[in-house]
C-alpha cells in the first residue's frame, strides 16, 4: 500500500502501533486507547517534518487499525480524511465465542490483579481455518508467519479483547471528515454487511465500495491493486495539491 501510494507522490508513516512490531512488549495486546495515542503521535511527528505537510494529514486502517483511525478522528483534528479497509467497528463474532472472550477477560482481569500476567489462549487452530484472504498464496503466508503465531499461539486476555469487544460503531456519527469505507466481498472475518452498517452509520461525506475477489486483508488480497487505486484517488481527492 505504502509503495503504492509513493509512487502516486503520497507519503506514508507506518508506526509500530502498541503490541506489534518492535512495539510489542506484550504480543497482540491491544489497547484502543493506546493506538488512538499512536496515531496522534504520528500526526506529531509529521507535524515536525519538514519534507511533508502539515495540512494535509489523512488515515487509512485495516481492521483493528480501522477502528483506531475512525476512534482517532473523533479526536484528532489534524486528520482530514480516512480509509478505513474491512475496520471492525461492532462485535461480529457468534455469541458463543463473543460470551467465552469475555468471560476469559474478566478471569484475565483477575489474573492480572493477582499475578501482573494476563490469561493466555491459543488461536492457532482458528486460525488455521479461518481464509483471511481469497489468494490460497496469501492465505498461506499469513497462516505461517512467525509473529502471527506467536502472536495467536499465546493470545492474551484481557490484552487483546479490544479486537473483538468493539463498540465504534456507536460513535462514528461524530466523524466530521470525509471517509472512505473499502471491503471485501469475500470477508469472512467481517462480512461486507459490517461495512453497510459502518456506511450507514456515518454522517460525514462518504463513500463505500466492496471490491471482489478480495477478503480480509485487501490489502494483500488479488485485487489489492483496486484498494490501492480506490485509497490513492480519495486521498487525492480530498488532500488536494
Amino acid at each position: 500500500m505504502a509503495s503504492a501510494l509513493a509512487a502516486q507522490g503520497i507519503a506514508s508513516f507506518i508506526p509500530d502501533m502498541h503490541g506489534h512490531g518492535l512495539n510489542c512488549e506484550i504480543p497482540f495486546r491491544l489497547s484502543m486507547k493506546e493506538w488512538v495515542g499512536d496515531i496522534r503521535a504520528a500526526v506529531r511527528w509529521i507535524e515536525a517534518c519538514p519534507e511533508l505537510d502539515e495540512c494535509r494529514i489523512g488515515a487509512a486502517g485495516l481492521s483493528s487499525g480501522g477502528t483506531a483511525i475512525l476512534e482517532a478522528a473523533l479526536e484528532e483534528p489534524r486528520l482530514k480524511t480516512l480509509v478505513a479497509l474491512d475496520a471492525t467497528v461492532m462485535d461480529t463474532l457468534p455469541l458463543t465465542i463473543s460470551l467465552t472472550m469475555r468471560i476469559l477477560s474478566v478471569v484475565g482481569w483477575i489474573k492480572k490483579l493477582v499475578m501482573g500476567k494476563d490469561v493466555t489462549i491459543s488461536l492457532l487452530k482458528d486460525m488455521e481455518n479461518l481464509e483471511l484472504a481469497v489468494d490460497p498464496e496469501v492465505n498461506n503466508m499469513l497462516k505461517l508467519h512467525p509473529g502471527k503465531r506467536r502472536a495467536f499461539g499465546a493470545f492474551p486476555l484481557p490484552g487483546a479483547i479490544d479486537a473483538f469487544v468493539v463498540t465504534t460503531i456507536k460513535r462514528v456519527g461524530k466523524i466530521e471528515v470525509p471517509t472512505l469505507v473499502i471491503w471485501g466481498e469475500e470477508d469472512k472475518l467481517d462480512p461486507p454487511s459490517t461495512g453497510q452498517k459502518l456506511f450507514n452509520a456515518l454522517t460525514c461525506v462518504k463513500y463505500f465500495e466492496v471490491v471482489s475477489g478480495n477478503g480480509h486483508v485487501g490489502h494483500l488480497d488479488q485485487n489489492r491493486h483496486e484498494v490501492f487505486r480506490l485509497t490513492a484517488d480519495w486521498l487525492k481527492r480530498y488532500l488536494p495539491l
